[in-house]
């Protein structure tokens, strides 16, 4: 876990969403999905969020301005309320001892802690996010990894990095089945299969998609239908309705 640093802002200690992210292990776009949250449960409630969380912004590794959270005291007790085992025992022990150092210099004298640490977590924070990112494209790297798992590993990291989506992912390619199969499964043939499927417009992008296959007869390719799994219930319902007449 790394280590939280309390900055003096405008007279008010904070600690940055980024490194609170960090430290318990959570992305911090979702950190702060969760702060928008408590800020609207406290706006609606009539209390001041400002006294937990002060909206700020950030420039990440391309430049471009990113927005984020300073957590007074009370929004860190607000995050470590909603946290359960090691990471929030480890975060509220962070957190209180970091707050109370500040406090002991304040009485002791000593020298605050400029603004300027601003730029030495922001600078920790994208060097957390280009060893993330670099992890995940060593393995994509690897020569041994699938063409569609490198695609995604390299998209992931591409957005760490941007701090958004830059790269597409792959297409799920979804299972189809040749009329043959489909008509096993419902105890039927495959000439059966095509004929309902014919007969009821179910050849359709709903329902499969056309591929060119070898015909079997001769070296020509053929124009054939292949069936997603959600055709079953359909067929089964054609059935159960003809045996009804």
């Amino acid at each position: 876990m790394n280590e939280l640093t309390v900055i003096n802002h405008n007279g008010q200690f904070v600690i940055d969403s980024r490194e609170v992210a960090e430290m318990i292990g959570k992305e911090h776009k979702n950190l702060l999905r969760d702060i928008k949250g408590y800020v609207d449960i406290l706006t609606s409630s009539s209390l001041s969020p400002l006294n937990f969380f002060i909206p700020s912004t950030y420039k990440d590794a391309k430049g471009e301005t990113r927005p984020c959270y300073l957590l007074t005291r009370k929004g860190c007790d607000m995050v470590a309320n909603k946290m359960t085992g090691e990471k929030g025992v480890l975060f509220t022990a962070a957190y209180v001892t970091k707050f109370e150092e500040m406090e002991r210099t304040i009485k002791t004298g000593s020298k605050l802690l400029p603004e300027v640490k601003q730029k030495e977590i922001e600078a920790r924070y994208n060097n957390s996010l280009a060893r993330k990112a670099n992890v995940l494209l060593k393995i994509a790297n690897s020569p041994e990894i699938n063409p569609r798992y490198r695609q995604i590993l390299q998209a992931q990291a591409s957005a760490i990095v941007a701090g958004k989506p830059l790269l597409p992912l792959p297409e799920v390619e979804q299972k189809t089945y040749s009329a043959g199969e489909i008509g096993k499964m419902l105890g039927i043939s495959a000439n059966m299969v095509g004929r309902l499927a014919k007969q009821h417009n179910l050849k359709t992008e709903q329902y499969g998609k056309w591929y060119h296959d070898k015909s079997p007869y001769s070296s020509k390719e053929v124009e054939s239908f292949r069936y997603y799994e959600n055709i079953l219930p359909v067929l089964q319902g054609v059935l159960a309705s003809m045996k009804e007449r």
